[in-house]
C-alpha cells in the first residue's frame, strides 16, 4: 500500500476553479463568479513566497469577506459605514492582527 502525500492549499483552490468552470450542470453565473473571485485571490495569497505577507494577505482577504463598507456623501462630507457581516471570521482577522501588532521582528 503507498502512502498519499497531502495535497497542497493551492493544489486543492486550483482543482476547485477547475471543477466549477467544468461542471456538467452550472450554478448560477453569480455565483460561479464570486466563488471564481475567492478562489483566485487566494491562490495569489497562497503564491507569495514571504510567509508573512501570505498571512497578511488572508487577514485582509477574512477582513473583506466579512464586511460590507458603504460611502455615502451627506452636505458635502464623506460618511463610510461599515457593517460586520460574519462576526466569526472578522474576530479572527481582528484576534491574527494583534497578534502581528505583538510580534517583534
Amino acid at each position: 500500500m503507498t502512502a498519499k502525500r497531502p495535497v497542497s492549499a493551492l493544489a486543492s483552490l486550483k482543482g476547485a476553479l477547475y471543477l466549477i468552470e467544468n461542471a456538467k450542470r452550472k450554478p448560477t453565473a453569480e455565483f460561479v463568479q464570486e466563488v471564481r473571485g475567492l478562489i483566485t485571490d487566494a491562490i495569489d495569497v497562497l503564491q507569495q513566497p514571504d510567509p508573512m505577507k501570505q498571512r497578511i494577505g488572508f487577514i485582509l482577504l477574512a477582513f473583506q469577506q466579512s464586511t460590507q463598507c458603504e460611502v455615502k456623501v451627506v452636505n458635502r462630507k464623506r460618511l463610510t459605514r461599515v457593517t460586520i457581516t460574519d462576526k466569526t471570521i472578522y474576530d479572527w482577522a481582528m484576534e491574527e492582527v494583534h497578534a502581528i501588532a505583538g510580534v517583534k521582528p
